[in-house]
């Protein structure tokens, strides 16, 4: 038992510490802390959506003309994925995370003064590089502290803030835009991670995984693991091991492909970049698509906000079936989803328009959720930003080419009922791969180790040995 372990002097095993812990205000603390921060990225995230028809009166511009600057801001969270992955296994994945909360909101907050839309895509990428910074930091801590009998849970259940936020915008734009215009969207989105950042600077807490194999300071390792299981009496000087895991001396891309992660990194960038393209395609097109058969503006920017909570009801309902059965149980969303994806453009009545909006909401992204719980489990601690980091960066091909698409299919008038048959081709896609994923994917099985033998030198967790 740990307490044994305490009294014998023997090193403590992070793994057993996180996996032997009671659900208590520590996991409160570390899920709320990253689903504010969450909510604050998903509303960065469709801000320009939601602006987009407001935005496109006042500067009287075609609505494709915004096609480049959607993807601008995707290809911005491509880069800042990759980039944070690095710097999140270098710094930590809590400075990552609010570096990147800061990063976003001083740019978004300087999107108020634009008049052009050249300035506009630019700063769009430039706020996209710390968006994409904050959230596959934020799954790896959140992963990182989870028992494995939750982690799946815990991860979706801090996403929910991102859908959430990302619904956030079409209220913001109901209630803001037509007293203040279009720049209040930004205003919103400007303040709000600024506020967060400072205000979690001091409770969210850095992964003790991550700082043991770092050898950090032992006076925080120490301080976090008390944070985390209070009822312990862990003395100052007490050591720590990750014992179930390997600390790399140095990384390279190919560990993302060794032993049996040669299936299933393919496979999971894949699933992402196919679930991405529809996901961000409708995300960002579908207040513009939804009032263009008709539906007033009001209510289009409300039928975004409808997507956004089928999403996180989506991405609840599958989590503790994932726990539970397997990775497999993802391939049922995107099954039911395809139809309702094409269903969209059907001349629907208003009802039923709100039941399927939302409905494709619970399917694509809550399949997002999915992938986004797995792509924080697959890798080991010493590269699981990097390894995270680039898998949501990858997806980002998908999240670009989505928009794009779309505004060049608005540009070319292409009927609004073509438009939503076309976004549910990837959701086909999806489906195919997300069931070779759940087929690959066995997390009882140390995957991990197995890479480990195959490629590199490595040492047992404890002392840091990455350079």
């Amino acid at each position: 038992m740990l307490d044994q372990k305490v009294l014998s002097g023997e090193p403590i095993d992070v793994s057993r510490l996180i996996d032997g812990q009671k659900v208590g205000w520590f996991a409160v603390v570390l899920i709320f802390s990253t689903w504010l921060v969450m909510l604050t990225d998903g509303y960065e995230l469709s801000a320009l959506a939601f602006a987009a028809p407001a935005l496109i009166k006042a500067w009287h511009i075609e609505r494709g003309a915004l096609g480049p600057v959607f993807g601008a801001n995707i290809f911005g969270i491509m880069v800042g994925s990759i980039l944070f992955g690095y710097i999140g296994d270098r710094i930590g994945r809590k400075r990552a995370i609010l570096f990147g909360a800061c990063w976003y909101g001083l740019l978004t907050l300087a999107t108020i003064w634009t008049t052009q839309v050249h300035e506009l895509l630019w700063l769009r990428f430039a706020a996209g590089i710390g968006i994409g910074g904050a959230v596959p930091n934020a799954f790896v801590l959140v992963s990182e502290f989870a028992p494995k009998r939750l982690r799946a849970t815990w991860v979706t259940v801090m996403f929910t803030g991102y859908t959430l936020g990302a619904g956030f915008g079409g209220a913001v734009a109901v209630w803001l835009v037509p007293h203040f215009g279009w720049p209040a969207v930004f205003v919103v989105g400007g303040l709000a991670p600024l506020v967060v950042a400072a205000s979690l600077a001091v409770v969210m807490p850095e992964s003790l995984r991550f700082q043991v194999l770092r050898q950090w300071p032992q006076c925080g390792i120490v301080a976090t693991a008390r944070r985390l299981r209070p009822e312990l009496s862990l003395e100052a000087n007490v050591s720590f091991t990750v014992a179930d895991e390997r600390a790399f001396r140095t990384f390279t891309p190919r560990l993302l492909f060794a032993g049996r992660l040669r299936y299933i990194t393919p496979a999971l960038w894949l699933a992402y970049i196919a679930n991405s393209m529809a996901l961000f395609f409708l995300q960002n097109w579908l207040p513009v698509l939804i009032e263009a058969v008709g539906v007033p503006p009001r209510q289009a920017a409300l039928m975004g906000t409808l997507f956004s909570i089928g999403g996180t009801a989506g991405g609840l309902a599958l989590m503790r079936f994932v726990d539970r059965r397997g990775v497999l149980l993802i391939t049922c969303l995107p099954v039911l989803g395809f139809p309702l994806v094409a269903a969209l453009g059907m001349g629907l009545e208003a009802g039923w328009l709100m039941a399927a909006v939302f409905g494709v909401g619970f399917c694509v992204a809550g399949t997002q959720s999915g992938l986004n719980a797995v792509a924080s489990m697959v890798y080991p601690t010493s590269y699981r930003s990097k390894g995270t980091g680039t898998a949501i960066g990858i997806a980002k091909i998908g999240s670009i080419s989505g928009p794009v698409i779309g505004g060049m299919l608005l540009g070319a008038h292409l009927p609004v009922p073509e438009l939503f048959r076309v976004a549910s081709i990837p959701v086909i896609a999806v489906a195919v791969l997300s069931f070779i994923l759940g087929k690959v994917y066995r997390p009882n099985v140390d995957s991990m180790d197995e890479s480990v033998r195959e490629t590199t030198p490595f040492s047992r967790a404890g002392p840091a040995t990455e350079h």
